[in-house]
């Protein structure tokens, strides 16, 4: 799931003490990652560039093992 938006969450908190649900839920519960604060304006200009906006976008996580937070390795294939 890649995001990069407040709104992604339930904010304010409905739950006193719950901050960032959503990523509770998602990163923790069920182990899928996220992807944020992506920088994606240098594919956007090239895909207006040739007129083609399909892609594939993959980015795996650097190997470190028991890591959480890590880097990604992100290519873009169009």
């Amino acid at each position: 799931m890649a995001n990069d938006t407040l709104t992604f969450e339930i904010f304010p908190p409905e739950i006193d003490g719950l901050y960032l649900p959503v990523h509770a839920l998602d990163l923790v519960e069920m182990g899928m990652m996220q992807g944020q604060n992506w920088n994606l304006e240098a594919l956007a200009e090239d895909c207006a560039d040739d007129g083609q906006y399909a892609f594939l976008l993959s980015a795996p996580p650097e190997p470190f093992t028991g890591g959480v937070g890590a880097p990604v390795a992100p290519v873009a294939v169009k």
